[in-house]
């Protein structure tokens, strides 16, 4: 194996036939841990992200950053009493 030298970042180019010896591809993720004095890159499989999910998150977090948030509810009813006021109204539409 070639020595591979650790960039300021501490990132690290794995060669690619060990790359593809692992099967570690672009966009792959790899769990990374300490064991007996050396690093181990484990591969791992993740779960596919789903873009609508993803877009409604932006969505709530810019609506949280411009302030766009309702009141906190202790229960279902005052939830419900709140959405018959007017500024209840303009969530429910």
């Amino acid at each position: 194996m070639p020595l591979i030298k650790v960039q300021p970042k501490g990132q690290v180019t794995l060669p690619s036939k060990l790359r593809q010896k692992a099967g570690i591809g672009v966009g792959d993720y790899v769990e990374v841990i300490q064991e007996k004095g050396r690093i181990v890159l484990i591969p791992q499989e993740v779960a596919p992200r789903h873009p609508k999910i993803d877009a409604a998150l932006r969505e709530a977090l810019a609506d949280e950053r411009a302030g766009r948030m309702t009141p906190a509810f202790k229960t279902m009813k005052e939830l419900e009493a709140w959405l018959e006021t007017d500024e209840g109204k303009k969530f429910s539409a």
